[in-house]
């Protein structure tokens, strides 16, 4: 419990608690001023704050869009003639040089398949306009990390396509298959992503087995600090909308 208490206090004095607490104490004081206009968009943005910033809502969201996907048993069947992997698990540290990123898992687990025989080989895709010295090309960064994790090179095709969007990796993916003959093929990615990217992958009509990691909402144990709005409860409930969002426009 004092555990509990010490980690509520510390959160209410971060940057977004401070904020939490100061629209609190605005929401208050209009009212006091008696200023109901005032006091209902204060409260609006206190709650909206609460909601967005709050962990197990963001999980729940999470949770919402990975529940639309099975998990396929793929120890069992025929082995897939190749993995495409959506680009966005890279970063780049200061030196330049590719890492696991925030979604790394998706590069780990089509390593992990092609290791233990569930693939003859994967297919890295991507391109950012995040870099400092131009775009960056995420399907090489990938490509990277899987030699690394000792994946050969003579297992590994890279997308030459731009692909800076989901529905151009799936559109080059679609070629690439049909250039390739292959006939079993698996699509890999974040859990809460791939119920967009299979729509895509419909619409585009590439016939592929959905592959999810990267899972963001599993459930946890109830703790008092999440009541307080955290960056953890930002990112979740961001990226949660943003897939919401895509699926509703169809991109």
């Amino acid at each position: 419990m004092l555990f509990s208490l010490q980690k509520t206090l510390a959160m209410l004095v971060m940057p977004l608690g401070l904020v939490w607490v100061l629209l609190a104490g605005m929401t208050l004081w209009s009212q006091k001023l008696r200023r109901p206009a005032f006091t209902a968009g204060l409260g609006f943005l206190w709650i909206l704050l609460a909601l967005a910033g709050n962990p197990w809502v963001g999980r729940r969201m999470m949770a919402h869009l990975e529940q639309q996907i099975p998990t396929p048993d793929l120890e069992r069947g025929p082995v897939l003639d190749a993995i495409c992997v959506l680009g966005g698990g890279t970063e780049l540290d200061a030196q330049g040089r590719p890492h696991f990123g925030i979604s790394g898992d998706r590069l780990a687990e089509a390593a992990r398949l092609w290791h233990s025989g569930r693939a003859r080989c994967l297919v890295a895709s991507g391109r950012g306009n995040d870099g400092l010295h131009g775009d960056r090309d995420l399907a090489q960064e990938t490509r990277t990390l899987w030699m690394g994790l000792g994946v050969p090179a003579a297992a590994i095709r890279v997308v030459e396509t731009p692909c800076f969007i989901t529905r151009d990796e799936i559109a080059a993916y679609r070629a690439m298959s049909e250039q390739q003959h292959w006939g079993r093929v698996g699509l890999l990615s974040s859990a809460w992503h791939l119920p967009r990217a299979m729509s895509l992958a419909r619409k585009a009509r590439l016939d592929a087995m959905a592959l999810p990691c990267d899972f963001q909402g599993r459930p946890r144990r109830f703790r008092p600090q999440e009541l307080v709005p955290q960056m953890e409860g930002l990112r979740l409930t961001q990226l949660a909308a943003w897939e919401m969002l895509g699926q509703m426009v169809g991109r």
